[in-house]
Parts: structure tokens; C-alpha cells; sequence
């Protein structure tokens, strides 16, 4: 038994690593050949965001099919969902295939987080659990941190096509492995929506102010990551290897930030922590558009890791803390995710706007000031730590 539980908690770890780095491998690639392909900024934008979009209209219905048809299916579909994908980018001759890769990178992506976050909880009990996902969002970091660095390298060294036939081949091999695990089996039961609901509605600003805390903080990772490396190119003329050590720092000191500011919100609760992560950003963002060389910019952009750390990984907790009681976590944490996905793809498409009409310095100036207000409403609305 012991060994089943750890092969799955293995084969999903790979899979949330081969998500997440495929995910972040396409920021120093994607943009410099959607401008060969004759993409503009609004177009580059669209691309991005069709990532974001594909995920959110397919994350709660996956999750609901899993239930009902089993994770293990989801998992394959997942995966090999993403090693298409990959293959679509590889043979991508024009915008339109690129945005329908990342239509089915979305998809992928939903079927392979609803369903894999699951696995885990059917497998392992109350005991574990927790010490179990979390080492799970490890895997998740450290394809943060290997994706940009490895797309940056395989471009310029082996090309476009290969950049992404490789990573299709071991998301393959992760696919077919979970045909070697069985369906875990068992579930908690469940709470009556209108129970679910209530916390919410009890606290209809605490809410509302989380909400727009997440949405801004992904639509700030949604304007950075597709704008910023082609502020890079244009400006600096930096190559894809030098952008993609540029965001692997950043996801670096994401890593470092993350077990840090948890154990300050288990001290200290939530609302200075977030208050003071979304206020800092503020100050990195508007630092990005000021820094006069590569260097700098890059040091500036990966201090956004540490700083978007102390701004969303109190969120987690803190909303378990607010609305997870009654066996709702998984409700609290599905609304956490619909949110980013809306500020993910949102972002693309407003920064692709703005950019085109204002240049990504004054984007960025305008991505600050939101993550100050989100930070002043935050400060007023969340109450006092661990007494909210």
C-alpha cells in the first residue's frame, strides 16, 4: 500500500512539474516567434490569454468529470493533452495554430490540476495530507524555475521545433506511467452548497477584497509574461537564454519566499504579510520601467518572486481560515484558482491594449498603482491577523 501511495504522489508531482514547466518554458520562445510570425502586441497579448481562458472554462467541469469518471483518466488526458500541445507549437506555421495550442495548454492544464490535486487527496488521509500536497507545490516551483531557463537554452541552441518536441516526449512518458496506478477510492462527504455559500455572504467585503487581490496579482504575472521579454528583446537586445535566467530568478526567490511567509502567517495571520507583499510589488513593478540596463531590470524583475510571495501565499491559509471550515477547502480553493485564471487572462489582453497605446514602462506604472490600492483595501477590509 505504502509503495502504491507513493508512486502516485511521484506521477502527479512529475505531472504538476511537466504542467508548470512547460508553462513557464514558452516566456523567453513564444513571444520572439509570434513577431517573426507577424504577431503584434494586442495579438501576442490574445496568445497568452488563451491559455488563461481555456483554463478557466474547463477546470470546474474536469474536476466535476473526475468525480464521476475517476482521476487516473483525467491525469492521462492531461498529460497527454500537454504533449499535443507541444507538438502544435513545434509545427506552428502561423498565429492561429499558436493560439490553439494554447487553447489545448488550458485544457490540459485544468484536467491535470482538478484531477492531480484530487489523486492526492483520495490517497492519502487527513494525517499526511497536507505535508503531501505541499511537497506537490514544490514540484510546481521547481518547473517554475526550470521552464524559462530551459526554453531559453533549447532555443537557442537546437531551435524553435525542438524546444518543444522534447518536453512533448516526457510528458508522453508521464501520461502512459499512471497506467501503471489504480483509481484511490474514497471521499469525504460532501456539504449542502447553500452551507458553502454561507461564509461568503456572512462577509461580502472580506471577500470581495481577496478577490481583487488575486486578480491583480495575476494579471500582473499576465502583463510581465508575455510583454516583458519583448521589452527585453527591443531595448536591451537580450536573447531568450538571458530572459529565461531573468524569470527562473524570479521563480527562485518564489521558492526561497513561500515557506518563509508560511510560517509568518502561522505567527502573525495574513493582513500585514499581504498588505506589504502587494505594496512591495507595487514598487518592483514601477521599478522594472525604470532600471537603465539588463542587469538591473533583471535583478528588479526576479525581487517580484519574493515580493508576489509575501502577496498570495498568505491567500491559502487565510482563506481556509475564513471559508474552509465544514469540509469547504476545496470550494475556497477552486474560487482561489477561478481568479487567477481570470486575472491570467485578462492581463494578456489588457496589457497587449495598454502596451500598444501607452509603451510597457507606462503599463507598468498602471499595474502599480493597482497593486497599491489592491494593498490599501486589503489593509482596511481583511481586519485584524487571525482574528478576521
Amino acid at each position: 500500500m505504502t509503495g502504491r501511495k507513493n508512486l502516485v504522489f511521484a506521477l502527479v508531482s512529475a505531472a504538476i512539474f511537466m504542467d508548470m514547466m512547460v508553462y513557464t518554458l514558452v516566456i523567453p520562445v513564444l513571444p520572439s516567434y509570434a513577431m517573426k510570425l507577424g504577431a503584434d502586441t494586442v495579438t501576442i497579448g490574445a496568445i497568452y490569454g488563451a491559455f488563461s481562458v481555456s483554463l478557466l472554462l474547463f477546470s470546474i467541469p474536469f474536476g466535476i468529470l473526475s468525480d464521476q469518471l475517476g482521476r487516473r483518466s483525467f491525469m492521462m488526458l492531461g498529460m497527454l493533452t500537454l504533449a499535443a500541445t507541444n507538438v502544435a507549437f513545434a509545427l506552428s506555421s502561423d498565429v492561429a495554430v499558436l493560439i490553439l495550442a494554447r487553447l489545448l495548454q488550458g485544457m490540459s492544464g485544468a484536467a491535470t490540476w482538478s484531477a492531480g490535486l484530487s489523486m492526492l487527496a483520495d490517497t492519502f488521509g487527513p494525517e499526511e495530507r497536507g505535508k503531501r500536497l505541499g511537497m506537490a507545490m514544490s514540484a510546481m516551483s521547481v518547473g517554475t524555475l526550470i521552464g524559462p531557463t530551459m526554453g531559453g537554452i533549447l532555443y537557442d541552441n537546437l531551435g524553435y521545433a525542438l524546444t518543444f518536441i522534447i518536453p512533448s516526449v516526457m510528458a508522453c512518458i508521464v501520461g502512459l506511467a499512471f497506467l501503471a496506478v489504480s483509481e484511490p477510492s474514497g471521499h469525504a462527504p460532501s456539504v449542502p452548497f447553500r452551507e458553502r455559500l454561507a461564509p461568503y455572504l456572512r462577509s461580502p467585503r472580506t471577500f470581495l477584497a481577496i478577490s481583487l487581490a488575486v486578480v491583480i496579482g495575476a494579471v500582473t504575472y499576465g502583463i510581465l509574461e508575455p510583454f516583458m521579454p519583448v521589452y527585453m528583446y527591443d531595448v536591451f537586445s537580450a536573447t531568450p537564454t538571458m530572459v529565461g535566467l531573468a524569470f527562473g530568478a524570479m521563480s527562485l526567490l518564489s521558492i526561497v519566499a513561500q515557506p518563509l511567509v508560511g510560517r509568518l502567517y502561522d505567527l502573525h495571520g495574513g493582513r500585514l504579510l499581504i498588505t506589504a507583499g502587494l505594496a512591495s510589488s507595487a514598487i518592483v513593478v514601477a521599478g522594472c520601467a525604470l532600471t537603465p540596463s539588463f542587469a538591473l531590470t533583471a535583478a528588479v524583475l526576479s525581487l517580484l518572486g519574493m515580493t508576489m510571495g509575501f502577496a498570495l501565499t498568505p491567500m491559502l491559509p487565510l482563506l481556509s481560515d475564513l471559508y474552509g471550515g465544514g469540509n469547504s477547502s476545496g470550494m475556497a480553493y477552486g474560487i482561489y484558482n477561478t481568479l487567477f485564471s481570470l486575472g491570467l487572462a485578462v492581463g494578456p489582453f489588457a496589457g497587449g491594449v495598454m502596451v500598444a497605446a501607452l509603451t510597457l514602462p507606462a503599463t507598468l506604472y498602471v499595474v502599480a498603482v493597482l497593486l497599491a490600492i489592491a494593498g490599501i483595501i486589503m489593509f482596511l477590509f481583511i481586519g485584524q491577523p487571525r482574528k478576521i
